[in-house]
């Protein structure tokens, strides 16, 4: 049983360091391990310094390791390799786990902050966190200079009404899609604006929005078809196939099976949507 405790990494220490990168306190190993995992999609190169070595072998007793990557700052190393050295000695992950986060240290390498932020809030928003992912937009957009950068602040935009519509917040979303079309003329923020538009409103407001706007009539129907198309597609899911078990239910008289079934998976359904707006 004792070979499965979990021991601490190093000493405790009284004093804090301040990871300004990250804009935390870290008192041990365990807390710079875990703030390298949680955030490797948004380090920055400069994160590793002589005086994080410093504050390891003076406060958290790990003299070998501080060593070794004072040599590696020396040598110029790359900050993957820093981590993926103070990951592997610390034991803190598995190699499965130190290989997820290298290769992302890789691919973000060259991105800016900004673009490094980004890339946290899709992976957020594939993760179906949606509330998270909104408030990572928005913290990128509020350092972001849209003239200087208009094709990251549109795509920003548009994941954001992609995220809102995934909660089902159609205004919303549309208006953020809306806002992205204008900045860089995306054919896809235009036909998912007018699909948020089309659900949203009436439709005698809807056709006049798109000839005041004058949108391309050919856009129009896309938004139409992808409605239509979406409606027709039968959802290989295990939602899609309860849905098509509880119409069997109906349509064959079985009340009784029928509601518990359509019972079961509201309540499922609603489970999974309280879940993902934490």
């Amino acid at each position: 049983m004792a070979a499965e405790m979990y021991m601490c990494l190093g000493a405790l220490s009284t004093t804090p360091y301040f990871l300004s990168g990250l804009g935390v306190n870290i008192y041990s190993m365990d807390e710079l391990c875990y703030y390298l995992c949680t955030n490797a999609y948004i380090l920055d190169n400069d994160l590793i310094d002589p005086r994080l070595c410093d504050y390891m072998r003076d406060n958290l007793g790990m003299v070998p390791l501080s060593n070794k990557l004072r040599k590696m700052i020396k040598e110029k190393k790359t900050l993957g390799e820093m981590v993926t050295t103070i990951l592997i000695d610390t034991n803190y992950c598995n190699d499965e786990e130190i290989a997820k986060i290298k290769q992302i240290l890789v691919d973000n390498a060259s991105l800016s902050f900004a673009a490094k932020r980004k890339v946290r809030g899709d992976n957020l928003l594939c993760a179906n966190k949606y509330p998270r992912a909104i408030e990572e937009y928005q913290y990128v957009l509020s350092v972001l200079d849209k003239e200087e950068e208009p094709e990251l602040y549109s795509s920003i935009l548009h994941n954001v009404g992609c995220a809102y519509s995934m909660m089902f917040l159609l205004d919303k979303a549309g208006d953020y899609f809306k806002q992205a079309y204008e900045i860089d003329g995306s054919r896809e923020s235009l036909v998912n604006y007018l699909v948020c538009l089309r659900l949203s409103a009436k439709k005698e407001d809807y056709d006049r929005i798109v000839v005041r706007n004058g949108y391309d009539e050919r856009v129009a129907l896309e938004a139409v078809r992808l409605m239509t198309s979406a409606r027709e597609t039968e959802i290989d899911t295990p939602y899609g196939n309860s849905m098509k078990r509880i119409l069997e239910l109906h349509d064959a008289g079985r009340i009784s099976e029928f509601y518990r079934i359509l019972d079961n998976t509201l309540e499922n359904w609603k489970l999974e949507y309280r879940r993902s707006m934490e």
